[in-house]
């Protein structure tokens, strides 16, 4: 099972399985803009852009999704 995959599972409950693509969307994103989960500070960096985009998601949803890399360091 992939990182990604397992990260995914742990962050969004079964029943709400259809939004783990959402939220691994949104991890996608954050690298696709360049940012990187490597060092703490980088991490820090990218969590709070994952939080800002799923918050926007949440707020239209009603959903409570959370990053990806939640809990990293």
């Amino acid at each position: 099972m992939s990182v990604v995959l397992r990260n995914a599972q742990r962050a969004v409950p079964v029943r709400r399985a259809p939004l783990r693509r959402a939220v691994t969307a949104a991890h996608g994103l954050c690298h696709l803009l360049g940012y990187r989960h490597d060092t703490k500070p980088e991490w820090e960096q990218m969590y709070q852009k994952e939080v800002q985009i799923l918050e926007e998601l949440n707020r239209l949803t009603g959903s409570r999704l959370r990053p990806l890399t939640a809990g990293l360091f």
